[in-house]
């Protein structure tokens, strides 16, 4: 071969070595990896265990930046993931549109800056507020110096804390001796993982007695309280009272409102920012309360900020799973033989209620004439039939089994009837609206579509007198035109946090409440109990319990505050009802007198 020829085709050969060599080298040339969406976890649900892709930081594989635990480095919880009962740092936010929590993004919180959630490229700018940003200047900047001052006067440094607005007894209620009374809002991000976006003023109550003293941390899950009536536990440590109104309620609903962010993690977020407000002025024990929906919201709020208070008492407080069959298997055996007669005379007056449904439903119709109301969502048949269904359940929810005779039908008129299906559930809470009718009760009835579960029907034992079979749940009272699927993995999470990782809660039941069998298991929670009040029913609690067992509770939740156990001073009773709010609740009055 002649040397020109060989020489020609090294070169040939050399320069793709050379041009690889030098692109490797320099760099400018070579092409960034492109990010192949196929690759990226989709979300929560991934059964491989990764993370989801992050859609609001450049590094698509980074976990989201928790800024409102006391953990910075924490990962917030997902009530959604396959692995529900994991509590590491590795967990995966949740994906029922509440992205994770911002505790401290706001500027009163140091100025960090919030997490962008809302970005699908992971480059890119997030989708502007969805109802625009709040409105400048809305929010009180408070002053650290003033709130950090324990000689100033405790309106001063509450009206101090950023955020916080506070009128001192601004309804001239009656102050218990020694205390002072607080009406306050507090400035809280409609969605905790979009801080700069839309806000609301959420409500709360503030019964001071020492900045030396604990604090019980309460709400009813509902719309919060404005009397000064202390809880059982409030009493019990001569504590502060700090109750907040939950999201959604009465007055702590943003506007216009998005459902979506109606979660338990959101609500959990809302306690956690106020509970560290408030911790900047009453730095001693907090252990968090409530009844029913309020004590199962606790329990939510430990789990996904376990070191925020030192401990919870839930009352009467239900694990509900979706459409729950432990409820019907309750209801046919509650009471157990003793109880026998009872449960067959309600069973009785149901079928004849039932039996004359055309006359009674007439009946219903005048009522609701004589007393303003409209039966619209459900129709007067199925609002008649669904009273008929709770009045079995809410008797043994609110009543005692020594008004059993009121169930007597033998010469009974149809009037009488339907005086006691309003005395034992209230025929105005299957209304429209109102103070006892559905409206009021959305967002429960919305968060048990979503999340909290509801029971299932208890009316098999009425067989064919059902025309409306199935329909006495949550879904057709929520919340009309907003859509709703039940997430299943919520309350699960929630169980498997409690019997792997709960500690210091204490759970009161009765046992003769419906609601206890969807009572919550303790498994291996540490410091954790359960008491069960005999005989006692959606109104239990400690001071219910005999006397040795109700000794023991008390000592443990002394305990637990760090407050001295005086064996022979006398515990205050509660000023406060144990139950204010609540779906068909009615006040407890003898019944009406038969004809």
């Amino acid at each position: 071969m002649p040397h020109s020829r060989r020489l020609s085709r090294f070169i040939s050969c050399l320069l793709p070595l050379l041009l690889v060599l030098t692109q490797t080298a320099c760099g400018d040339d070579t092409p960034e990896p492109s990010r192949d969406a196929g690759v990226q976890a989709s979300d929560a649900g991934n059964d491989a265990g990764l993370p989801p892709a992050d859609a609001g930081t450049d590094d698509a594989g980074t976990e989201p930046v928790d800024a409102g635990t006391d953990d910075a480095g924490t990962e917030p919880v997902d009530a959604g993931t396959d692995d529900a009962g994991s509590d590491d740092a590795g967990t995966e936010p949740e994906d029922a549109g509440t992205e994770p929590e911002d505790a401290g993004t706001h500027e009163e919180d140091g100025g960090t800056e919030p997490v962008d959630a809302g970005s699908g490229d992971g480059g890119t700018e997030p989708p502007e507020c969805p109802f625009g940003p709040p409105d400048a200047g809305g929010s009180n900047p408070g002053d650290p110096t003033v709130v950090q001052d324990p000689n100033a006067d405790i309106l001063d440094r509450l009206r101090a804390i950023p955020g916080l607005t506070v009128d001192e007894n601004p309804y001239g209620s009656t102050v218990p001796a020694g205390h002072r009374f607080f009406v306050m809002e507090y400035d809280q991000p409609a969605d905790h993982a979009r801080p700069e976006c839309q806000r609301f003023k959420q409500r709360m109550t503030l019964l001071h007695h020492s900045t030396t003293a604990p604090v019980v941390f309460h709400t009813s899950g509902y719309q919060v309280s404005l009397s000064t009536g202390r809880r059982e536990l409030t009493t019990l440590l001569a504590a502060n009272q700090l109750s907040i109104e939950h999201r959604f309620f009465d007055k702590s609903r943003p506007a216009p409102a998005d459902w979506s962010q109606l979660t338990i993690q959101q609500s959990a977020d809302d306690f956690h920012r106020a509970v560290q407000a408030l911790k900047s002025i009453y730095a001693q024990r907090w252990v968090s309360t409530g009844v029913s929906k309020g004590g199962e919201t606790m329990v939510f709020y430990r789990r996904f900020h376990p070191e925020d208070v030192d401990a919870t008492v839930a009352y009467v407080a239900p694990l509900v799973r979706g459409e729950d069959e432990r409820f019907p298997a309750f209801q046919e055996a509650v009471g157990g033989v003793e109880q026998a007669a009872c449960r067959e005379t309600i069973h009785t007056f149901q079928r004849a209620v039932l039996n004359r449904r055309e006359e009674m439903v007439a009946l219903l119709r005048a009522h609701a004439e004589a007393n303003g109301l409209t039966y619209n969502q459900l129709g007067f048949e199925r609002a008649l039939e669904h009273a008929v269904i709770e009045t079995y359940f809410a008797f043994w929810q609110y009543s005692i089994p020594d008004y059993c005779y009121a169930f007597e039908v033998e010469g009974a008129t149809s009037d009488h009837l339907l005086d006691v299906i309003d005395w034992v559930v209230g025929l105005a809470t299957f209304s429209d609206s109102g103070p006892y009718g559905i409206e009021p009760y959305y967002p429960y009835y919305y968060q048990a579509s979503l999340e909290l579960g509801w029971p299932k029907p208890y009316e098999a034992h009425l067989g064919s007198l059902i025309q409306h079979p199935g329909t006495n749940i949550a879904p057709v009272y929520s919340t009309p035109g907003v859509p709703v699927v039940f997430r299943p993995q919520a309350m699960q999470d929630i169980e498997d946090w409690l019997v792997a990782h709960g500690e210091r809660v204490m759970f009161i039941y009765g046992d003769l409440d419906p609601w206890t069998a969807a009572a919550f298991p303790l498994g291996n929670a540490q410091d954790s109990f359960v008491f069960t009040v005999p005989g006692g029913n959606h109104g239990s609690n400690i001071n219910q319990l005999p006397s040795a067992t109700r000794a023991q509770a008390q000592d443990i939740v002394r305990r637990w505050a760090n407050v001295a156990s005086l064996k022979h001073a006398p515990v205050p009773p509660p000023e406060a009802a144990q139950l204010e709010f609540g779906p068909h609740l009615r006040p407890l009055t003898p019944p009406p007198t038969a004809p």
